[in-house]
């Protein structure tokens, strides 16, 4: 198999800079992500640090992986663990406000 076939290409500066703006915005969710909680840290609370940190390692893999390919499907899925890492904040948000306010009243 030849190399072309393969498609190794390495990164533009362009690409490492959004990767790195991308890590950051993970990094930043992830510090937040205790606050939406509740500071319930129960399995289901915890569940959004978890996923922003296997998203935070898989962007990490696009900086050592040669094939074009295989960073494309790494990002995408890095991507998809972002999404629902967010969405369960925002649940947990939703579930503790309306949690607390039957408490309240």
């Amino acid at each position: 198999m030849s190399e072309d076939t393969v498609q190794t290409q390495e990164m533009t500066e362009a690409q490492r800079t959004r990767i790195t703006a991308f890590i950051i915005i993970q990094v930043l969710f992830l510090l937040v992500s205790p606050l939406a909680g509740g500071f319930h840290y129960k399995i289901w609370s915890m569940l959004d640090s978890a996923i922003l940190v296997v998203s935070i390692g898989l962007t990490g893999l696009l900086f050592v992986l040669e094939n074009r390919r295989s960073r494309t499907l790494v990002f995408k899925a890095a991507v998809v663990l972002y999404i629902l890492g967010v969405v369960d904040i925002a649940l947990n948000i939703l579930l503790s406000g309306w949690l607390g306010w039957e408490k309240l009243s």
